[in-house]
């Protein structure tokens, strides 16, 4: 059975508002139509970022003793490619494979018994899947997980995305959803700036809680204090008044990173970010986070001096998780 062919499909899907079907294969879009179409005009690394399936899971019920996907890992914002998988709630297997244009067939699952348990698996945060099938043994039960839980759009830039997490589960939005039991959908993009023209005011999701952490690109590109106020304001603004109506808005602001003492056009990224924060504040119902304390200021808690690694995500997490109250 090609659980990837069946009518319901999207009803095995978190993190996941359309499948796109070609001949051979799909892939899993957190973004709309609209969305892709404005990144692949406006950047093509934007274009390529936002097709990874950061924060998708598939989710089901099942007593097949096997579980295997076949497809193709290209490259997305990396060269490498992560998916978890858990059963009845613990990781069982983590795939941790550089990308490639060939057809491969990943092993999820393997048990020596036949019973009901539940699977969750974690697409690639940084690698585009084309994915051809996932399949279980015909004779076996599947069905959807069912589970009410609070749904929680996440909007920012490379690390909201996940990159450079070894792991596609410890990004810290998913890490977040998980502590809270929400539904993510993680809009996160590679490179990504305060932008409201990428905003899709139709997006099919209805959140309750939404956090927005752009900025540290917005300042490393030269943008001064005062236009990243202005944009800060309009785009709030406007998600406000369409997907964010009735949710708690949260917007972070940069978290640290090891240049941020340079001085750009926004001045140094305390001060870039402290702009970020009173233009955020003048907004009605949004709640501003200190991105600073979210990472400690540890160089062994970043890959490069930007992105957190593991570690330094679920310190992400944890403080963000706090910063709710």
């Amino acid at each position: 059975m090609n659980l990837l062919e069946r009518d319901d499909l999207q009803e095995y899907l978190s993190g996941c508002i359309r499948v796109e079907r070609a001949d051979d294969h799909l892939l899993f879009h957190r973004h709309t139509e609209r969305q892709i179409e404005y990144y692949r005009r406006m950047n093509e690394s934007w274009w390529i970022r936002a097709r990874c399936p950061a924060g998708i899971r598939i989710e089901l019920v099942t007593d097949a003793m096997t579980l295997d996907l076949t497809g193709r890992l290209l490259r997305g914002s990396r060269k490498y490619a992560g998916i978890d998988v858990e059963v009845d709630g613990h990781v069982s297997c983590t795939i941790r494979i550089d990308t490639s244009e060939d057809s491969r067939t990943f092993r999820l699952a393997e048990f020596s018994t036949q019973e009901r348990r539940q699977i969750t698996i974690t697409l690639p945060q940084s690698a585009i899947l084309e994915a051809e099938s996932l399949e279980l043994a015909e004779e076996t039960q599947v069905n959807p997980i069912t589970n009410a839980r609070v749904p929680y759009l996440a909007l920012g830039d490379s690390i909201t995305q996940g990159m450079d997490a070894s792991s596609p589960e410890s990004a810290y939005p998913l890490q977040l959803a998980k502590i809270r039991n929400m539904n993510l959908l993680n809009l996160g993009v590679g490179g990504h700036i305060f932008d409201p023209d990428a905003l899709d005011d139709e997006l099919p999701f209805a959140p309750k809680l939404i956090t927005v952490a752009y900025g540290t690109n917005d300042w490393a590109r030269g943008t001064t204090r005062e236009q990243v106020s202005e944009t800060v304001a309009e785009y709030l603004t406007r998600l406000n008044g369409t997907v964010g109506v009735g949710a708690r808005l949260l917007v972070i602001t940069p978290i640290w990173r090891a240049i941020g003492e340079e001085i750009k056009e926004g001045g140094d990224l305390v001060a870039f970010s402290e702009a970020i924060a009173q233009a955020a504040g003048s907004i009605t119902s949004v709640t501003v986070v200190d991105g600073l304390s979210m990472v400690p200021h540890r160089d062994s808690l970043f890959v490069d001096g930007t992105h957190p690694t593991d570690e330094g995500f679920l310190h992400y997490a944890i403080n963000l998780n706090r910063a709710f109250g």
